[in-house]
């Protein structure tokens, strides 16, 4: 940047002396000498400064999220398996493009289960006007896992002909000590006179239920020798009257 004189106090007697003996151009002209000699205030030895400029008219001002803001956030809770409407809303929610006839969820207390028969069966409850049942091997179906399924209640003979039911159920096998632990399966299907019952041979392993810590939870899934296990069911409409049908027979 080229240097800028200051004039200095003889230049502008000098100037001064001179306007005597000038008419008003001449004088408008030294004027115009001098005032170009006048430079604006200096920012160390050599920048110039305009005194109209603002330098914040073009920053944009950005507040951060605060650890406040994003608190106000609420998480919903997961729920535990003895809050049952919830537990069914969250974990069973309705299939696309089907319509829900009736729904319920039922509970079985198992109790002393290493004194339990090879096959057991849980007491009936009802659904969309059939009897339903859990169905229980707690030394696993032929494997080393317990098996839990779903099982339609009708006594023997008492079957009505050509009987099903499209049902979307759930079974939940959790601790009553503890109902933030639990574990669940999911299935749907066409139950008949030749298939009424479905469910999960391999629905957990034995080994684990009975470890003393299940998930690192510090405790046993099965704890005391007592479990509960909750089969949530919803019995679906079929106007078409083919839902789910295998066609088979």
């Amino acid at each position: 940047m080229d240097q800028v004189s200051t004039p200095t106090p003889q230049a502008h007697a000098q100037a001064a002396s001179t306007t005597a003996a000038m008419g008003t151009a001449a004088m408008d002209e030294l004027r115009k000498s001098v005032d170009m000699l006048t430079v604006a205030p200096q920012i160390g030895s050599d920048m110039l400064v305009d005194s109209e400029y603002d330098e914040k008219q073009d920053v944009a001002i950005i507040t951060p999220d605060t650890d406040d803001q994003m608190d106000e956030v609420d998480v919903e809770p997961e729920p535990r398996a003895d809050e049952y409407e919830a537990f069914m809303k969250k974990h069973m929610p309705e299939l696309p493009d089907q319509e829900t006839e009736a729904e319920t969820f039922h509970t079985w207390e198992i109790k002393d289960w290493r004194t339990l028969t090879r096959r057991e069966h849980g007491p009936p409850f009802e659904c969309g006007g059939h009897p339903w049942r859990i169905l229980f091997f707690p030394y696993g179906n032929n494997v080393d896992f317990a098996s839990f399924y779903l099982e339609q209640g009708y006594e023997e003979k008492q079957m009505p002909e050509d009987w099903y039911a499209c049902v979307q159920f759930m079974l939940v096998l959790w601790n009553p000590q503890d109902p933030s632990m639990y574990l669940t399966h999911t299935a749907h299907h066409r139950f008949t006179a030749e298939e009424g019952d479905w469910g999960f041979t391999r629905f957990a392993e034995l080994r684990r239920l009975f470890a003393n810590s299940w998930d690192d939870r510090g405790r046993p899934m099965v704890e005391d020798n007592q479990a509960n296990v909750t089969a949530y069911i919803r019995v679906l409409k079929d106007p078409t009257g083919v839902l789910w049908h295998n066609f088979i027979k």
